[in-house]
């Protein structure tokens, strides 16, 4: 039961901070409507949103370690703050909704989750718990 509790927290805190992280929300006036916002592919900002998001999913994909899909379940956990973003930005009179911008958060995720689980290894013994890094040739 600690277990658990103590990875809500973690996730708890990763989604609080997660809006912050993503700091270019600039909407200081009332919200109204729902808007999509039309960007280019090659916007610096893409790549802002892909390194925001490869540590959530890194983190993500560390909390559902133990589960038999915790690359999907990490991204899946990573991509959440940049929807919550991208969802408030539609809201704002000034920019709009970017699945481009989207697609970056959940491509970092994606990475985040994946690296996570190929080079992070963990070990669970009753009487110690040993985390370390792995190499392994296999894809």
């Amino acid at each position: 039961m600690t277990l658990v509790s103590n990875r809500g927290l973690c996730a708890a805190a990763l989604l609080t901070a997660s809006v912050a992280a993503h700091a270019d929300l600039h909407c200081a006036t009332e919200r109204s409507g729902f808007r999509v916002e039309s960007d280019s592919w090659g916007g610096t900002d893409k790549l802002e949103h892909f390194a925001v998001s490869a540590p959530f999913g890194a983190l993500g994909g560390w909390l559902t370690r133990d589960t038999d899909h915790p690359v999907v379940y990490g991204t899946l956990i990573g991509t959440v703050p940049g929807l919550a973003l991208e969802v408030l930005n539609g809201t704002c009179p000034s920019g709009g909704f970017s699945y481009k911008d989207l697609f970056a958060d959940a491509l970092g995720a994606f990475t985040g989750a994946w690296l996570a689980h190929w080079a992070i290894t963990w070990s669970r013994e009753p009487h110690s718990h040993t985390i370390g890094l792995q190499y392994g040739n296999t894809f």
